[in-house]
């Protein structure tokens, strides 16, 4: 299209160069200038009229700076951690109520454990208390009733202490003669359980002080059946033996170790 824009505009000079040519012999020449002046009117024209000019090809991009790359993965990296800071949040929070709960059910537990605690205190009391009742009960139904009280004789070994708690279990104590009458009839009693010569434990002993005998209840002994012998005459342990057995073929006393393991006698009140 311009090379027929430049041969139209070339005729046209040639025309005009006729029209000259007949007015007048000397016709002026074509130069250079003129050429560029029918070049720029031609390109002028083509624009003026809306022809599409030659498409021009854009310049290649330049490539990303390292430095830009960089800058990009950090913001990657910074987003994928406030993602990863943010689910670990969701869960922080999850497990605090979870704990929260538990504790509340805790709580809860822990107000019923004692609750549960305090009824078994009281049904344990009950049946501590039962316990000495049918301790008693036993007692004088099993044993021998001596005017306000009732003795029953324990066929099981047991040392001085194990048996003062065994009697106090049993909602009684120890046997106490406090006087000949009593000491009679107790001995009669003993000689009938058990046959032959056993020992068998008094609530009786020195341990506090030597020489200063004293009952199961801390009250002092005034009576005394002390074996009387010429060979072994009681009491004859010293501070080695503090507490003192029955002997059960004649009733007498004998001092021992309280650590010794021997039948028991003990006391209930009717």
């Amino acid at each position: 299209m311009t090379l027929t824009v430049i041969l139209a505009a070339l005729l046209g000079f040639s025309a005009l160069s006729s029209c000259y040519s007949g007015e007048n012999t000397t016709r002026p020449a074509i130069t250079t200038a003129d050429l560029s002046q029918v070049r720029v009117f031609n390109e002028e024209m083509v624009i003026g009229r809306g022809d599409t000019p030659d498409i021009i090809e854009p310049e290649p991009t330049t490539a990303i700076s390292e430095m830009e790359s960089t800058y990009n993965y950090i913001l990657s990296r910074l987003a994928a951690m406030d993602q990863a800071i943010h689910k670990l949040n969701v869960g922080h929070y999850t497990l605090d109520i979870k704990v929260t709960q538990l504790l509340e059910r805790m709580s809860r537990l822990e107000n019923r454990l004692s609750d549960t605690e305090d009824a078994i205190e009281q049904v344990s009391s009950y049946c501590k208390d039962n316990r000495k009742e049918i301790g008693r009960l036993e007692g004088c139904q099993k044993g021998r009733k001596m005017g306000y009280k009732c003795f029953l004789a324990y066929r099981v070994y047991e040392t001085y202490a194990d048996a003062s708690k065994k009697c106090h279990e049993r909602g009684g104590r120890m046997a106490m003669p406090r006087d000949r009458k009593e000491q009679e009839a107790l001995a009669e009693y003993v000689k009938s359980v058990f046959h032959g010569n056993w020992p068998v434990w008094l609530g009786i002993n020195d341990e506090r002080s030597e020489g200063l005998y004293l009952f199961d209840d801390t009250t002092r002994v005034t009576y005394f059946q002390w074996r009387k012998h010429f060979l072994s005459s009681q009491p004859d342990g010293g501070k080695r033996e503090n507490c003192v057995s029955m002997s059960s073929d004649d009733g007498d006393w004998w001092d021992t170790y309280c650590e010794r393991r021997m039948y028991y006698l003990c006391e209930f009140d009717v």
